[in-house]
């Protein structure tokens, strides 16, 4: 009977395009809505997608991506999504500092045990949690490639996101060029 069944598994994306599509296709426009500050919660909601998929992503290069190979799950992203979303309406400005440290520290920081990944971590989250990140066009690479869409739709989100490169940069994870040849 094992042998004539058929085996399933549920495989993560690959690329940052591919999580970043899987993130926003499980959050419903109600969602996107909910919050009292809109258009702070759409951008830094887009800049926790993005920490998500880079710190997925930097897996793929083995040691110089992570000391410790770390299984971060959905369960991270959408516990941070919803102390976002507390914060953003209790607080009378966007508690930055706080919302590095909890979603760097707390949520996410949680699984990881190396001292020099812990402050990697850090590092990536505040690139990405800052008031520049408010800014409609802000760069999250160098290169550019990588921008804070100004949508107010999902569906928006999700046509920006299919523009994306299939082909990941080292850039992008704050590596060197010369990270894909490891890889």
């Amino acid at each position: 009977m094992l042998q004539n069944g058929i085996k399933i598994t549920n495989e993560p994306p690959k690329g940052l395009k591919a999580n970043l599509s899987r993130t926003f296709q499980d959050i419903s426009q109600e969602a996107y809505d909910v919050c009292k500050k809109q258009v702070e919660y759409r951008r830094l909601l887009f800049s926790l997608a993005f920490f998500h998929a880079v710190i997925l992503e930097r897996r793929k290069f083995g040691p110089i991506g992570w000391n410790i190979a770390y299984q971060w799950m959905n369960s991270d992203f959408t516990t941070s999504q919803s102390q976002l979303l507390i914060n953003l309406d209790e607080q009378p400005d966007v508690p930055f500092k706080a919302l590095n440290y909890i979603v760097s520290v707390v949520n996410y920081g949680g699984r990881v045990t190396d001292d020099k990944d812990v402050r990697t971590m850090a590092a990536l989250l505040s690139r990405y949690f800052r008031p520049e990140a408010l800014e409609p066009g802000f760069k999250f690479s160098e290169s550019g490639i990588y921008s804070q869409p100004d949508c107010t739709k999902v569906d928006q989100v999700q046509e920006y996101i299919s523009s994306l490169p299939l082909d990941d940069d080292p850039e992008v994870f704050g590596l060197h060029t010369n990270a894909d040849i490891t890889f």
